[in-house]
């Protein structure tokens, strides 16, 4: 996985799009926390964006910028790499955590913010307001970051972060990213098989009972094929 800081940024590809916490319409605004005890922890990742299952899924670069391109099938494959900074938020309107998925530009202004409005590097006691400016599919649509107020929150009293890998960017290697390439899916995982077996499980159930059901009702008599004679 090849993780990036702010001064690395401009050495890493393009910007992409999407995340979990999104502003949809032009001058939506949400208050948020954004989950950051220290500037160090402000990291960006190259990624790949593959189709899995029909859809699409950010997969890890296995190549730091000056690597040969050997080094990650993807790359050799000549699959655009991507620089996303994954942002933790904790949306106050939804009172959820969520992930904040921005190109790499966004690094400047997390940094200034840690710069203005950080005490002791903690950013996560500030309450911001984020503002979109743009309407849906403009490629130029903006966000800006107002601050709100300040409290005495700390990361503990929020809840965990969420985990990147596995679920937003998938981690795999380059054995199983050379199997992608040949067959246009990944190896299947342990991970895989408890997923496919928790989704089994119900419609089995399901099933069984319908069976079950079946077999309690009484078998219904054909209704025999009418003559004229029989009719009303």
């Amino acid at each position: 996985m090849a993780r990036f800081v702010a001064e690395d940024a401009d050495k890493y590809g393009g910007q992409g799009g999407g995340g979990f916490f999104s502003l949809t319409k032009d001058g939506e605004v949400k208050q948020v926390r954004l989950m950051y005890n220290k500037a160090e922890d402000v990291e960006g990742l190259s990624v790949h964006k593959v189709e899995v299952n029909g859809k699409e899924r950010y997969v890890n670069c296995l190549r730091n910028y000056d690597d040969p391109l050997e080094v990650c099938p993807f790359c050799r494959d000549k699959k655009p790499v991507q620089a996303r900074i994954f942002i933790p938020i904790y949306n106050i309107n939804e009172d959820a955590v969520q992930v904040w998925d921005r190109g790499k530009t966004m690094f400047s202004k997390i940094m200034g913010l840690f710069g203005r409005y950080a005490v002791k590097n903690n950013l996560v006691n500030n309450i911001f307001e984020v503002e979109r400016h743009g309407k849906a599919n403009d490629q130029k649509t903006t966000y800006e970051i107002y601050p709100v107020e300040k409290d005495e929150t700390e990361m503990e009293d929020l809840p965990e972060l969420p985990d990147i890998f596995g679920g937003l960017v998938l981690d795999k290697t380059a054995d199983e990213m050379e199997y992608y390439l040949e067959t246009k899916e990944f190896p299947p995982t342990e991970d895989d098989d408890e997923e496919q077996a928790e989704e089994e499980t119900p419609r089995r159930r399901s099933e069984s009972r319908r069976e079950s059901v079946r077999e309690r009702e009484p078998q219904r008599r054909t209704p025999a094929r009418r003559g004229k004679s029989d009719r009303f």
